[in-house]
């Protein structure tokens, strides 16, 4: 499950998704964090998507039911954009990927 915190800020990274003909990858990551380790149980987990200071970034916070079916912290991370050719080496991502850096888009980081 998806919880939205910054609602303008979602709005403002999805439209600059669309502008730029990013909106299926974007879609796809945040489907990722949507369902991550749900299998079949859906609404296992529930993703709190939130603000990032690097730009068309978001920080989450991944939570997890407990056996009282309470939303409990499990771990947090962000879902990091870097543009092309951008390994991520310093401002204003602070996170580093590895592999191909030719192609601009999204990346789960934790």
């Amino acid at each position: 499950m998806l919880k939205i915190e910054n609602q303008k800020h979602f709005d403002s990274v999805k439209s600059f998704a669309e502008s730029t003909g990013r909106m299926k990858q974007l879609q796809e990551k945040l489907d990722y964090l949507d369902t991550y380790a749900d299998h079949e149980n859906k609404g296992l987990t529930q993703c709190v998507l939130g603000y990032d200071f690097a730009p068309y970034s978001f920080s989450f916070l991944m939570m997890k039911k407990d056996a009282a079916g309470e939303y409990q912290y499990w771990f947090n991370g962000g879902l990091i954009y870097f543009s092309s050719g951008d390994s991520g080496v310093g401002l204003p991502q602070l996170s580093v990927r590895i592999g191909d850096t030719s192609k601009s888009g999204w990346d789960v980081h934790t």
